[in-house]
């Protein structure tokens, strides 16, 4: 068997083992504050609600728009000191029926009914809302100069109940789409995190209360090429992937506008949102305004639409903020990854939405997905 001659005498690995970041460093996660609740690096607060979706194909559209902007209401109600995630992640899944056995008429149904099954490509969709409580700005002065685990204790208290004070108002406020929160017990909340990074959501748990919650959530290896990464030595085995983001907006936007991106592979569309001081915003359309007012600017219905979004910011239907989205494919071969990869920006260019892939950042959004 060939052996590397370059290998470190103390440890006997090679060299570029030793050169290699391990995927845990890049994560942001700390530990489990309880069975709900992941503390990060940077001391954020967050729990995951698993939401029912509704089906866009089949559901009235004034429902739809409801439903938008009950959840564009919640969030300029709760206001800044909020962040979201919205994470959809679409699987295959592979029937494994107990076969009827036999010749009878029954045996021959079951047979035709299990390979209509294995043939129709079937996909689990789930639909995750991450709701992030951020620390308040220079909660960590008081902790500069000395030590104050009692004090950090009960401002983690006071957190945890303003994170769940809105997380029920979120339970309550979308109640149709049958809400559940995330254990860490039940495997779900750190099989999700885990997720993340090979596209397939296994049941994960925490290793025990000593140690960071990134090592349990590390399940995989990354490698960053040109212009893809692959996946190898992990719980899904050898897979390639790729990260697209948005590199224009459309000029308007509806809520079944990324229905396009439903294809049959294993995806993430990322959704995260920060929201924007509404006094600093308003101020900034103010200024706006006047400035093309001054210059006497031709776009007169830009004008108008400020009008709106000013009103809608003064009466908190709505709020503005810092977005940014991220879909990541996951195939079994190279040549698959290249034809998703252009279906998925022809059909984003169809709704007026520029996607790309960059090499230069694809680090940067790929560990982007995660909260």
């Amino acid at each position: 068997m060939p052996r590397d001659d370059t290998y470190d005498e103390r440890t006997l690995l090679p060299d570029w083992y030793a050169r290699e970041r391990r995927l845990a460093h890049m994560l942001p996660y700390v530990s489990l504050v309880d069975d709900h609740t992941v503390r990060t690096r940077v001391n954020e607060l967050f729990q995951c609600v698993r939401l029912g979706g509704v089906n866009s194909y089949t559901t009235d559209d004034a429902y739809l728009d409801r439903v938008t902007a009950l959840f564009a209401r919640i969030i300029a109600q709760l206001g800044p000191e909020f962040s979201y995630y919205v994470h959809k992640v679409s699987k295959s899944i592979t029937p494994d029926l107990l076969p009827v056995r036999g010749d009878g008429f029954a045996a021959a149904v079951d047979e035709t009914w299990r390979a209509k099954l294995a043939s129709a490509g079937l996909r689990d969709k789930t639909l995750t809302l991450t709701i992030i409580h951020r620390p308040p700005p220079r909660s960590f002065l008081g902790f500069v100069n000395r030590s104050a685990p009692e004090r950090f204790k009960k401002e983690t208290a006071k957190r945890i109940r303003r994170l769940r004070e809105a997380v029920g108002v979120f339970a309550s406020g979308l109640a149709e789409l049958k809400p559940r929160l995330l254990s860490a017990a039940s495997g779900e909340l750190v099989g999700f995190l885990g997720a993340l990074n090979t596209g397939r959501e296994l049941p994960l748990y925490p290793a025990g209360r000593y140690g960071f919650l990134a090592t349990n959530v590390a399940n995989t290896r990354v490698t960053f090429l040109e212009d893809h990464f692959e996946l190898s030595g992990g719980v899904v085995g050898h897979r390639f992937g790729k990260s697209f983001t948005i590199g224009e907006y459309a000029e308007g936007t509806t809520c079944t506008m990324f229905d396009m991106l439903n294809l049959p592979v294993d995806m993430i569309v990322t959704h995260s949102f920060t929201p924007i001081n509404s006094n600093l915003m308003a101020g900034r359309i103010k200024r706006q305004k006047r400035q093309m007012q001054a210059s006497q600017d031709a776009a007169l219905s830009l004008l108008d639409a400020l009008d709106i979004a000013h009103d809608d910011l003064e009466a908190k239907r709505q709020s503005f903020g810092e977005h940014h989205m991220v879909v990541t494919v996951f195939c079994d071969s190279l040549d698959e990854l290249q034809t998703l990869g252009a279906e998925i920006v022809n059909a984003a260019a169809a709704e007026g939405v520029k996607m790309i892939g960059e090499r230069m950042a694809a680090k940067s959004h790929y560990f982007s997905q995660h909260p």
